[in-house]
């Protein structure tokens, strides 16, 4: 019999390669459908960084097994064929383009189609510094490999890419977040599946892209029902359909009127023009990390075995350059405490993400139970929120200690209502990110007095945060509050959009030579205005035309240009939906007339000729002028909701019966109406 040692030697653990059994439920637990209503989806390929590392390698060779393997598998929402994969080539250190080629054979063998890219540097060495001697060239090279993907996606129709993500990667991620001073809404780690960061303002990358799609003569997804199910429905709605029409409910009239997701329209004030409401943007590219239930030993055993070559970059073994890299050192040569070893850190970060997954769930049932949001209007970018009054359910007993259960429910109160109070802040907010949790405190005890020291009647002022303004609805009983776009502030320059076709000459004469052009020039892609309105422009004319705020020195000439019909319907919607200075928070597109030579012009007069969010413009000006304007991407789910306790109307509810059924009620009706009568 062998000693303990020899014992030892021969059940030691080696890590096993990941099966595509494996991989494919890791797949299916991240890659979840995006849009469940839809009906079908087209075949889209996704894509995969690939840096030519061990990780991204295993990734590659499991998603050619795998598609090989389940040949149309769906992968949220589209089948996929194939994939790409995007090899990003930073520059930074020489032989990086040999490699990089390398890495695009192998892949192709690997039955991928391999896309090289190359960061440039051309702004950077013009200001006379090497991207080396950059003091953020960690987080400067990240951003420019995630802007470079996102286009790429953008021009490859591609609406999911896969990183490489390991769990090692996930455990030094934490450990440096946690070494940083974050809280445990910061050790959650990486997530499974979120929107492509560094692209904000990317249009069809970063959360939008589906309204253009649905407008496509071929669109990826289809929402409408097949023309069988709409043949069974017509004929299930002929047989329950009453013999008089007024017993018909209105709201069932037809397919249009059914509105989905709880959603209930608000009623309209008589004289209140009607305004369409604007749609809101859906979709973008998501990511997906597979790998991050996988460590790194068990992807290299992976590529030994099915012989699949990596590279090895020499800069990641380099302590100085980055401090991943150190933290990576540390985590090799040195042996940390239990508390900050892989599997304490790991669960350090699940515990935090659940406990971050439940708390904004708990925000997301006191938004949907209390219907705190009573009215939201995309056109004028405006929400009306009517805070309720916590704990107002709970029977006063008087007992010894409820006073001071009371006083301990409020901070986990308090942190609920201040979520609750950032996905408000969401639907109006300019700015990228939101404001932070400890920002909100003051905020919360305005709206929700009662989690005070003493409870207070809510203030008749109004105030600013995260670029949204908060403004109490006098009158109102319980309290309401108008949430808006804050006024743009007097020294700072007002967002602007603007667009020369002179800088496009060369594609417009590309354009010209074509016998199909219409002569309309437009934006590349729809533009993100102020954050929340994505424009586009079509036109005629080969003018610059701006993108700006609605301003008081134009709006006199602008009601003079306007039919009389069309002044009193602006007067009527900008009095009804953008109040006060709302109103000059809304997009206006202006005509410029230049003075001097192009690139060096300067503005001589500017016309305006729209306001495309109320749809008013100059009498003929749709002759030359054509735009198209959608807001940003909001949570719906939370739209149209009843205060829990409110009474309900029935929507559409009709007591169904067989044909003979209603034939036997009529005689039976008849029968009792002769009886009557004599």
């Amino acid at each position: 019999m062998g000693t303990p040692a020899q014992i030892a030697q021969v059940f030691h653990s080696v890590p096993k390669p990941v099966s595509i059994i494996e991989f494919k439920d890791a797949l299916d637990a991240i890659c979840r459908p995006r849009f469940p209503a839809a009906v079908w989806g087209r075949t889209r390929w996704p894509a995969l960084a690939i840096s030519g590392g061990v990780d991204s390698m295993a990734l590659a060779f499991l998603f050619s097994k795998f598609q090989k393997m389940f040949p149309n598998y769906t992968i949220a929402d589209y089948p996929a064929s194939r994939a790409h994969a995007i090899v990003v080539d930073h520059g930074l250190r020489e032989g990086s383009d040999l490699e990089s080629m390398k890495v695009l054979r192998q892949l192709n063998r690997l039955g991928l189609n391999g896309i090289r890219n190359v960061l440039k540097w051309k702004d950077v060495r013009e200001a006379g510094m090497e991207p080396h001697d950059l003091s953020n060239i960690e987080s400067e090279a990240r951003t420019r490999r995630y802007q470079q993907l996102g286009m790429t996606c953008r021009q490859r129709f591609v609406s999911s890419i896969f990183l490489a993500h390991h769990r090692d990667d996930q455990y030094e991620t934490v450990l440096m977040r946690l070494l940083s001073g974050h809280g445990y809404r910061g050790l959650q780690g990486m997530r499974e599946a979120n929107d492509i960061p560094e692209c904000y303002g990317m249009h069809n990358t970063h959360k939008s892209g589906l309204l253009d799609d649905q407008k496509s003569p071929h669109p990826y997804l289809s929402f409408k029902p097949s023309v069988k199910v709409l043949r069974s429905l017509r004929h299930r709605l002929k047989d329950d359909k009453r013999g008089e029409e007024d017993q018909v409910p209105v709201a069932w009239k037809s397919i249009d009127s059914m509105h989905f997701h709880g959603y209930i329209p608000q009623e309209r004030e008589p004289g209140v023009p009607y305004l369409t409401p604007l749609q809101c943007e859906d979709g973008g590219v998501t990511v997906y990390r597979p790998l991050l239930e996988f460590g790194k030993d068990r992807l290299i055993a992976t590529c030994e075995a099915n012989d699949v070559s990596w590279f090895e970059d020499k800069t990641n073994s380099d302590k100085t350059l980055t401090m991943r890299n150190a933290v990576r050192h540390m985590v090799q040569h040195h042996t940390l405490p239990a508390a900050l070893q892989k599997p304490a850190i790991l669960s350090l970060a699940r515990s935090a993400k659940r406990r971050v997954d439940l708390e904004d769930s708990e925000a997301n049932r006191l938004l949907i139970r209390e219907a705190i949001i009573r009215e939201f209007d995309p056109c004028s970018g405006t929400l009306v929120i009517q805070p309720p009054t916590l704990n107002r359910n709970r029977r006063p007993r008087n007992r010894l200690y409820d006073r001071a259960r009371a006083e301990a429910r409020k901070p986990r109160q308090k942190l609920i209502a201040a979520l609750a109070i950032r996905k408000m802040i969401d639907y109006i907010t300019p700015n990228e990110n939101l404001p932070p949790i400890g920002n909100l405190d003051n905020v919360v005890l305005l709206l929700f007095p009662e989690l005070g020291p003493a409870q207070t009647a809510s203030p008749s002022t109004s105030f600013s945060l995260g670029g949204v303004l908060f403004d109490p609805i006098k009158g109102s009983s319980p309290a309401k509050w108008f949430l808006s776009r804050a006024p743009y502030p007097s020294k700072q320059p007002v967002p602007e959009e603007w667009i020369d076709w002179r800088e496009g000459i060369t594609a417009t004469r590309r354009f010209e030579k074509d016998p199909n052009w219409s002569g309309w020039r437009r934006f590349p892609t729809a533009r993100l205005w102020d954050g929340r309105y994505w424009i586009q422009i079509q036109s005629l004319l080969p003018d610059r035309f701006y993108i700006r705020p609605f301003v008081p020195e134009h709006a006199k000439p602008f009601r003079a240009a306007l039919t009389s019909d069309q002044r009193e319907r602006l007067e009527a919607i900008l009095k009804h939906y953008a109040p006060g200075k709302v109103r000059f928070t809304l997009p206006g597109i202006y005509m410029a007339e230049m003075e001097g030579n192009f690139p060096h012009a300067s503005i001589k007069k500017l016309t305006l000729v729209a306001l495309p969010t109320l749809n008013i413009h100059l009498p003929g000006s749709k002759k030359w002028l054509k735009y198209e304007v959608s807001y940003k991407k909001i949570d719906l789910s939370l739209l149209g909701r009843r205060r829990r306790g409110a009474k309900r109307r029935l929507i559409g509810f009709q007591p169904t019966c067989s044909q003979s059924r209603r034939v036997r009620n009529r005689r039976r009706q008849a029968r009792v109406g002769v009886r009557q009568k004599n």
